[in-house]
């Protein structure tokens, strides 16, 4: 289940979280997420999820959002 969820702090930041993503919705995340770092404006800090998965260990995203394994 791919789930992003939003939190407006008491100092006015914007604190987003996501769970794993599938591969098939991972562009569209990417891009919402850009559009309201965009509106929000201000400083963007990404930070990754400690408990996240392994999933991007040996992958990457190209253009287009195509996930390629890479390496053994």
């Amino acid at each position: 289940m791919d789930l992003i969820t939003g939190e407006i702090l008491e100092d006015g930041t914007i604190s987003i979280k996501t769970s794993e993503i599938s591969e098939v919705n991972h562009l569209s995340a990417d891009q919402l997420l850009d559009d309201i770092a965009d509106m929000a404006g201000g400083k963007v800090r990404r930070e990754k999820n400690p408990e996240g998965s392994q999933f991007f260990k040996n992958k990457r995203v190209l253009r287009g959002g195509k996930v390629v394994t890479i390496g053994s």
